[in-house]
């Protein structure tokens, strides 16, 4: 029974509902949306952060879809197809403005090798990271519940793993936090379903999850670096019962565990997450040295 591995990233997608800080007219929302030090920082990310970390998997067989609006300009769409000569799992695809549901159904189906009978498709975040060896537990874990029938053509199956690391980049002295998740985190999860299906990863709220979905879930090792910082959509903030982690420790794992270049990563931290109200000052600074 085949099985593909396919992610999807909303990168500034600027979709019918999700955003959670909409002005009242779409010119508004595309205006905050591509505003040129907003996209500045979300390359930054993108590009220090998740993508390092799903070039560093053990197991290259998969496909990361970037969905992004056909309202986005195209300075930036040009730039994210060039990064898909230095990862080629990256594709792009290019939607128009539709509902969470539909628009992912539709990346995911892009992703596709018109081959595998069954996809497993996992959603991450452009600032966002998983372990090294997420696609290859991912493969393995899936593949099992296939041939054991826990998942099948009608019953989609949640693979999530549910420990790992909070980055709390607005806070310098004390970033990193190792965490277990009780509920299942969008991070690091995954659905298993047949190709033709109206379901996947972003169909329920993944605090949900369990109460629509079965649900295999692992919270031994860490499989998730979650960043905090004044851009984050979702209102992140440490979570309570988080073991604070020295920070040597933290950049190791960010090297060893996740593919990141730590001093770079960090760096990003520094100067693209500060307080709200330096942002402005820094952005103007910017634009005034080109």
């Amino acid at each position: 029974m085949t099985n593909q591995i396919v992610g999807v990233c909303r990168f500034s997608y600027l979709g019918d509902g999700g955003f959670n800080t909409s002005p009242k007219t779409r010119e508004d929302q595309e205006a905050l949306l591509y505003d040129q030090a907003r996209m500045r920082r979300r390359f930054a990310f993108f590009e220090t952060i998740c993508l390092p970390s799903l070039a560093a998997q053990t197991d290259q067989e998969f496909t990361l879809v970037a969905l992004i609006g056909d309202t986005m300009p195209y300075r930036f769409r040009r730039r994210l197809k060039d990064l898909m000569e230095p990862y080629p799992f990256l594709q792009v695809c290019t939607l128009e403005a539709a509902g969470p549901l539909n628009s992912t159904r539709r990346a995911f189906k892009r992703g596709w090798d018109r081959k595998s009978a069954f996809i497993t498709g996992f959603r991450i975040d452009d600032d966002d990271a998983v372990a090294n060896d997420y696609i290859e537990r991912l493969r393995a874990t899936a593949d099992q519940l296939l041939s054991l029938g826990w998942a099948d053509a009608e019953n989609p199956a949640v693979i999530a793993y549910h420990r790992g690391i909070y980055w709390d980049m607005n806070d310098p002295k004390t970033p990193f936090y190792d965490f277990k998740e009780i509920q299942p985190l969008g991070l690091a999860s995954a659905m298993i379903t047949p190709v033709e299906t109206q379901a996947n990863i972003y169909r329920w709220n993944h605090r949900r999850l369990a109460a629509y979905a079965r649900c295999w879930i692992d919270p031994t090792d860490l499989m998730f670096v979650r960043t905090l910082h004044g851009d984050n959509d979702s209102d992140r903030t440490i979570p309570p019962g988080a073991v604070p982690m020295p920070t040597p420790k933290g950049r190791r794992l960010l090297q060893e565990r996740f593919g990141l270049d730590p001093a770079r990563a960090m760096a990003v931290a520094r100067r693209y997450v500060m307080r709200q109200g330096d942002r402005a000052e820094d952005d103007q600074d910017e634009s005034e040295t080109g």
